[in-house]
């Protein structure tokens, strides 16, 4: 049941998430033809995570009382409705108002399915397991801009909205029918730490602090790192397989890294990761040639992959220790909606006051601050001692509740 579950949650959100990837470098081109420039160009793309960032804690939360499947259900349906949408809006204030309910659905989706694989991986096999999984994410994200353009100069602007609904009403499909729901524990409900306790805890703020400078530093690479190849005389297929190059080889390098993070400590990998991304961003500008660039993207996908599965792996700890796997993720997302809405706002204030090199650097003393602000937090909750508390087991935890086993069947069960 558990290896069924694994595959379907991984084809699932490949399938969805590959879609997305298929629209984001059309969208610029696409509000551009319905009147959209400057800020409106800006919030097509911030108004995805912004809606993202608003919903996400709430389902998260309610996962943990009402089950996974509903919700990752629910979100992968109305993603292929509103895939849909993007073709019948005929201004930019329509097209913000799709992505924003778009990124909305898209809430749905990535948290839970990383609350589902949380809950069925084994203690100490965490950043193998997330890890893993976590291949899904990048693949589509490599995978979709390559076939995006491609898609549109063949059959239209409009095929890559078609594709991207079929995939995501597959991806639905394929959990309705072959998911199994995860049995509810009501004794693990009623255990639950409440949300403001959980965000004072040291760990979860370290762990909000890297997932917001992870997707900080990308918020500021790809948007902006077309600009720099341009002058550096590559061609539009050229930058794409140059931002290929990071994602995917980010993506590949999950599966050792996750295992790694099983086998040494998990805050080392993630502040290894982020010193290794602020210096790869501060290198961009001093690129003279594609295939520096290329190299330094291959450099970009090492630093990303070093500590992404160790923080996971950690959230997923955090959510089995303090009764709600489906919060942690969510608040764990939450940096990510964080980065991807400041990097980009920051870049373009910063790109328009003081150019387009001063993007990185600045992006770069970002990171590296934010490193310093995570060592001290960490540093905190290992003297506190909530960073030891992930490791031990809890006498009181219940056994989970068989996967096979709907929550209709496991209420009238006595707890355990």
């Amino acid at each position: 049941m558990h290896r069924r579950a694994y595959i379907v949650l991984f084809i699932a959100v490949l399938a969805s998430t590959m879609g997305i990837g298929f629209i984001g470098p059309l969208l610029p081109l696409y509000g551009r033809d319905l009147g959209a420039a400057g800020l409106q160009i800006g919030m097509i793309f911030s108004g995805f995570s912004m809606a993202r960032l608003v919903l996400t804690p709430f389902i998260g939360r309610l996962s943990d009382k009402r089950g996974r499947k509903i919700f990752l259900a629910l979100g992968l349906a109305i993603v292929s409705l509103f895939s849909l949408a993007y073709l019948r809006v005929e201004t930019a204030g329509q097209l913000i108002l799709v992505r924003v309910l778009h990124g909305a659905a898209a809430g749905l989706v990535i948290p839970i399915a990383q609350a589902y694989i949380g809950e069925i991986s084994p203690k100490g096999r965490e950043g193998s397991y997330m890890g893993t999984f976590t291949v899904s994410l990048f693949l589509a994200f490599g995978i979709g801009p390559l076939l995006g353009g491609p898609l549109a100069d063949r059959f239209g602007m409009s095929a890559p909205f078609i594709v991207m609904g079929s995939l995501s009403a597959t991806a639905f499909l394929l959990v309705l029918l072959f998911l199994p729901e995860l049995g509810i524990h009501k004794e693990r409900w009623k255990k639950r730490v409440p949300v403001g306790v959980l965000l004072a805890e040291p760990v979860v703020i370290a762990l909000l602090i890297f997932r917001s400078l992870v997707s900080f530093g990308r918020g500021i690479v790809i948007p902006f790192l077309p600009f720099v190849a341009e002058s550096r005389g590559a061609s539009l297929s050229m930058i794409g397989v140059l931002i290929a190059t990071n994602i995917l080889l980010a993506g590949l390098l999950q599966i050792p890294f996750g295992r790694l993070a099983d086998r040494v400590s998990k805050p080392l990998l993630m502040g290894l990761g982020i010193v290794a991304s602020a210096a790869v961003i501060f290198a961009i500008p001093y690129c003279t040639t594609i295939g520096s660039l290329f190299i330094l993207q291959a450099a970009t996908g090492v630093a990303g992959a070093l500590g992404f599965p160790a923080g996971l792996a950690m959230a997923t700890q955090c959510g089995r220790r303090f009764n709600g796997m489906g919060t942690m993720m969510a608040i764990y997302n939450t940096g990510m909606s964080i980065g991807l809405i400041l990097g980009p706002l920051g870049g373009g204030l910063v790109e328009g006051m003081f150019g387009l090199d001063n993007v990185f650097r600045g992006g770069s003393l970002v990171v590296a601050a934010g490193f310093v602000a995570f060592v001290v937090v960490m540093r905190r909750a290992r003297v506190t001692g909530s960073l030891a508390l992930l490791e031990e087991p809890a006498d009181d935890d219940p056994e989970p509740e068989p996967i096979d086993r709907t929550p209709a069947e496991l209420a009238g069960r006595p707890a355990s």
